[in-house]
């Protein structure tokens, strides 16, 4: 019997009844048992940070999840079902990331696009996923009844109607329709990744499995990065259109098996919003500024690396990045003053609730990890990519293949790693594989040269990989875990939002440092087909490589020591009452 199972049997009578406000943002207010005893004072409605509070609230709502976990009819079967789906959507967000790389030249020839649209077309994906997970963490913690479920199952069937568009595309159009559809395509891939960690939390919280359920996404999605060049590389022999139908048979499997089994767990005493009170109350505002924001963000860094006409001269640069300053500043002054701040309304919540950013758990996991680890980690990815395309003279087919250590050493580390962080605790999982990623990374630009063995190599990026691997899945697990439930789709898409930013931050890392010293020509000839480098080029390039690896190192170090930060476990409610709370240091003894 799990903690959470006393917990709710230590309640006494199931049927005792609770009233609940949900109001977007805010914390969710679980009145006492109406029988008699007194209820919620109107000031402890009131909305507040304090952590006091927040526990209160948390030990409240525990209260409610083991209620249903023990109480309800839902097989426990389920949460499998849920998870399995889950996996397997994460697992192709990620696979049509990378299986288009290898298939860049036939697209080219057969849709007659310029390198430029082609860069487009690769990245107007994680542009529509950036752009709009804000959005969609902001809905899925406005509680809609039902709404998380119901988003993540609406994406499934428009990732596949977008991978199926996008496999129609037609040379007439010169690859602009192709890149309408991938817009398609990374808005059904926001909403399935927008709240896929906070529904897989919501379905195992109860059973103290969060890191498990964690662990098997972060593989799949690790799994997906590994996998892409191949599928790509294999499907592409039939026709480039196949990297696209490829994902149909699998996306219309998980399509059903979301409307079918994939359902959020309605609480009885919980007062759910409605669209009708919700969008007079929305912060458009906010949502504009920070939308365009991303949107501008992406054009000015795409637009200035790959020059593309008009949108790429100077002034035009120059008025874009204004616009984006000057948005960004409306955007913080809403969510800070205006909505924020002692204005905080919990009816009128800001789009994103700063609020958030005062949990050092939530900084160090979803802001450090999403951010300064996705730079690290897309870092090694791309500078890699050009070293086996260059120096090894390989073509995207094999420089993929190449990589597939760094992404094994993630899927042999994640499971296990999840599975101990519900058992052990988070912090010295998260240090560990922090510590051996930072050092494998400081060893790569000291032992590796242009010529250096495949073997070598492919040790080192194992060993990276399994660091990494051991600091994904807690961390994922206790970024849900240290924020209230009604919170976690904000922390999902937060984190989404930072590691797909983190991608850009990355390539302008890579092509700036890297390559920044050979001609346009010789860059697209490297990027697109491979094949090796110039000779002339070789010293400067294996310069800006080695620079780029002690950029990675220094990032990753630093993850490393203010990991050290994080709870052994997060807080948890103990049974003897609704309001004592304790930091459980041993989960398994304690609960006992």
């Amino acid at each position: 019997m799990t903690d959470k199972e006393e917990y709710a049997e230590h309640l006494g009578d199931p049927s005792s009844t609770t009233t609940a406000s949900y109001h977007p943002g805010s914390v969710t207010h679980i009145g006492r048992p109406t029988n008699g005893e007194e209820s919620l004072s109107p000031s402890k409605v009131e909305r507040t940070t304090s952590i006091e509070h927040q526990n209160q609230a948390q030990a409240s709502l525990d209260v409610e999840m083991a209620k249903a976990r023990i109480f309800k009819s839902e097989p426990q079967s389920r949460r499998w079902i849920v998870l399995a789906t889950a996996t397997l959507g994460a697992l192709f967000v990620s696979l049509q990331g990378s299986a288009l790389i290898v298939a860049l030249p036939d697209l080219m020839r057969d849709l007659d696009i310029d390198f430029a649209t082609i860069i487009w077309v690769l990245l107007t994906y994680t542009l529509a996923i950036t752009s709009t997970v804000p959005l969609l963490g902001y809905v899925g913690d406005a509680g809609l009844k039902g709404i998380r479920c119901r988003m993540f199952n609406v994406g499934f069937f428009v990732f596949t109607l977008g991978s199926l568009l996008c496999g129609i595309s037609q040379k007439k159009y010169n690859g602009y329709d192709l890149l309408g559809y991938r817009v398609v395509q990374g808005l059904g891939g926001a909403l399935l990744f927008s709240n896929c960690f906070a529904i897989v939390a919501d379905k195992f919280y109860p059973y103290n499995q969060v890191g498990l359920a964690s662990g098997i996404i972060n593989i799949a999605f690790a799994a997906g990065t590994i996998l892409g060049p191949v599928i790509g590389g294999a499907t592409v022999k039939a026709s480039w259109k196949w990297v696209f139908f490829f994902n149909l048979p699998f996306g219309a499997l998980g399509t059903l098996a979301g409307f079918f089994y994939c359902h959020d767990t309605i609480y009885s005493h919980v007062e759910y919003a409605t669209v009708a009170k919700l969008a007079p109350t929305f912060d458009y505002t906010g949502f504009v500024s920070l939308t365009t924001t991303l949107v501008l963000l992406f054009v000015v860094v795409v637009s200035a690396l790959f020059p593309n006409g008009k949108v790429s001269e100077n002034s035009s640069l120059t008025g874009m990045g204004i616009a984006m300053g000057v948005l960004f500043i409306v955007f913080l002054i809403q969510q800070t003053f205006v909505r924020g701040g002692k204005r905080y309304n919990p009816a009128k919540a800001p789009f994103v609730d700063f609020n958030l950013f005062k949990n050092w758990v939530f900084n160090n996991t979803v802001v450090l990890g999403g951010l300064a680890g996705g730079v690290a980690r897309t870092n090694l990815t791309f500078s890699f990519i050009f070293f086996f395309q260059g120096p090894y003279s390989k073509d995207p087919l094999m420089a993929g293949i190449l990589l597939i250590p760094f992404g094994l050493g993630i899927m042999i580390a994640g499971m296990p790693a999840g599975r101990l962080a519900d058992v052990i605790g988070f912090r010295y999982l998260c240090t560990a594989g922090l510590a051996i990623a930072s050092l494998a990374t400081l060893i790569m630009p000291l032992v590796i040269k242009a010529d250096t063995n495949t073997w070598v190599i492919s040790a080192l990026l194992l060993v990276n990989g399994i660091g990494w691997g051991l600091y994904q899945s807690p961390s994922a697990s206790i970024s849900m875990l240290c924020i209230l439930p009604q919170q976690r789709s904000a922390s999902s898409s937060l984190r989404i939002m930072f590691t797909m930013l983190s991608q850009m931050i990355a390539i302008v890392i890579c092509f700036k440092v890297i390559i920044s010293g050979m001609p346009q020509e010789a860059v697209q000839e490297l990027f697109i087909y491979g094949g090796g480098i110039d000779a002339m080029y070789l010293p400067t390039f294996m310069h800006g490589w080695k620079i780029v690896c002690w950029i990675t190192f220094a990032i990753t170090l630093v993850c490393c020591v203010c990991s050290w930060g994080l709870p052994i476990q997060p807080v948890m409610a103990t049974p003897e009452s609704d309001s004592e709370i304790t930091s459980v240091a041993d989960g398994e003894e304690e609960a006992k």
